[in-house]
């Protein structure tokens, strides 16, 4: 497949740029503004600690419970020194687990 390489969540550092990657939705905070949209914790069996991801668009909306496939920007939080996911305007998020 063409495109950004894929990284695990384990691996995601904050200087990788764009990258694939797949994890679940532990949690969804709350935000009280606008941007991001949406703050959620992602885990997986390649970390001990959820991966931040900040969702900067509207086309997005990820569940808890649910796992995807993303395409993002492996970016650092400086504020809160958080190695975030990003999802912006031309990443995805595509659905391959859901509890029945």
């Amino acid at each position: 497949m063409s495109g950004p390489p894929f990284v695990e969540l384990g691996d995601l550092d904050g200087t990788h740029g764009w990258v694939r990657t797949k994890g679940f939705v532990n949690w969804i905070e709350d935000v009280a503004s606008h941007q991001p949209y949406q703050r959620v914790a992602l885990g997986d069996d390649t970390v001990s600690e959820p991966v931040i991801c900040t969702v900067w668009t509207e086309d997005i909306e990820l569940e808890e419970g649910v796992g995807y496939y993303l395409g993002g920007v492996d970016d650092t939080y400086e504020k809160r020194e958080e190695i975030q996911l990003k999802l912006y305007e031309k990443s995805w998020a595509d659905e391959f687990w859901r509890r029945e």
